[in-house]
């Protein structure tokens, strides 16, 4: 999965050195523990391709019991926008695939016991945002996807859970509310299919 990953980034990296690169961070996701970086590649004049790898972090304390959480994922989405005026800008819509992994631990601060519990979910869904750029590049993104994870599995070490088999718990969400910057991309004025800078 990670070569796969790796492979895609590194040919339409190589695809757009000269075309539309927009970096964005989402802020809000601090206030959940998580660090959410993107980066959105045009692919043509009315396409994008947006990865966003994610690492999330959470350590709480219930009575004598530490629990701290860990993990690494990412989201692909394919962005088709409706009425481009600047690059990739506006409404847009498309599919998303999301991958997460991560591993919860507990510890008992008197008997020094723990339990620790793995997490793997993959998810499919829709996704659609609204994009504005100003004039000095900046951009900032407001979306939301809805979909259903096809793998939403937590293990230990002495049993598994699948969610698969309660559909409710199968929901899959995803949102973004991001600022960040646009490296290249068309030159102000030029409209849509105008000339790449």
């Amino acid at each position: 999965m990670k070569k796969i990953i790796l492979g895609v980034l590194l040919l339409t990296g190589a695809y757009s050195i000269n075309a539309q690169v927009d970096v964005s961070l989402n802020p809000i996701s601090l206030l959940f523990s998580n660090i959410n970086a993107s980066i959105e590649f045009g692919v043509k004049d009315d396409i994008g391709v947006e990865f966003s790898p994610s690492f999330e972090f959470d350590s709480y304390k219930v009575d004598d019991v530490k629990y701290t959480n860990t993990g690494l994922g990412g989201r692909v989405i394919g962005k088709y926008y409706f009425s481009p005026n600047k690059g990739l800008d506006k409404w847009n819509i498309g599919p998303y695939i999301k991958y997460g992994y991560g591993v919860g631990k507990g510890t008992n601060l008197s008997t020094k016991e723990t339990v620790e519990v793995t997490r793997n979910r993959f998810a499919v869904g829709f996704y659609t945002g609204y994009k504005w750029v100003s004039r000095k590049n900046v951009v900032f993104e407001l979306g939301f996807g809805l979909g259903r994870a096809f793998v939403n599995k937590y293990e230990s070490d002495d049993q598994s859970v699948d969610l698969d088999d309660f559909p409710i718990l199968n929901l899959d969400a995803t949102g973004k509310l991001a600022l960040g910057y646009r490296f290249g991309g068309v030159s102000e004025g030029s409209g849509r299919g105008g000339k790449r800078r």
